[in-house]
C-alpha cells in the first residue's frame, strides 16, 4: 500500500495529493499521509485544514473544529468561517454556529453561503426577522436561480 501510495504521491504533489485522496474518498490514507505531514511540519496551516476537513467528513466535528480554530491562528478567510460554522452546527452548537458565519459574512459582504446558514440557523431558533433578513440577502447574492426559487418558497412560510 505505502509503495502504491508513494508512486501515485509523485505525480501530484503534498496537499493536492491529499485533496486527491479526499476526492476518491480514500479518507484512510489521506488521514496517515495528513499525520505524517503534520509530524514533519506541525505549523502548516493547510495540513490542519485538510484534517479538519476529513474529520468534518469523517463525523468527528470535535477535532474538526480544533483544527479549523489551528487554521484561524494562522489564516483567516471566510471559507474557513463558514467550515467552521458547519462544523459547529453538526457538533450541536448553534450560537458557535452563528458567530463563525456571522465572521465570514463580516469578511466577505459577498459570500453567499454563510448568509444561507445564517437564515436556517436563525430560523430554525424561531427568530424570523433575523432568518428572513438573512435568506434575502442570501438571494440577491449571485446563487443559482433553482436555490433562490428554493429559498423563496422558506420565505413564503416564514
Amino acid at each position: 500500500m505505502d509503495k502504491e501510495l508513494g508512486q501515485e504521491q509523485q505525480q501530484i504533489d503534498g496537499i493536492e495529493f491529499v485533496r486527491q485522496l479526499i476526492a476518491d474518498c480514500r479518507f484512510d490514507d489521506a488521514f496517515e499521509l495528513l499525520g505524517r505531514m503534520e509530524e514533519e511540519n506541525p505549523e502548516d496551516y493547510e495540513v490542519n485544514y485538510e484534517l479538519a476537513r476529513l474529520q468534518f467528513e469523517m463525523g468527528d466535528y470535535y477535532s474538526a473544529i480544533a483544527n479549523y480554530e489551528e487554521v484561524l491562528e494562522y489564516h483567516q478567510s471566510p471559507i474557513i468561517f463558514y467550515n467552521l460554522g458547519c462544523a459547529y452546527e453538526a457538533n450541536n452548537e448553534p450560537d458557535k454556529a452563528i458567530s463563525a458565519h456571522l465572521k465570514a459574512v463580516t469578511m466577505n459582504e459577498k459570500f453567499p453561503y454563510s448568509y444561507k446558514k445564517l437564515g436556517l440557523l436563525f430560523l430554525s431558533r424561531g427568530d424570523k426577522d433575523s432568518a428572513r433578513e438573512y435568506l434575502e440577502d442570501y438571494i440577491k447574492l449571485d446563487v443559482a436561480e433553482d436555490e433562490i426559487k428554493s429559498v423563496k418558497l422558506i420565505l413564503d412560510k416564514i
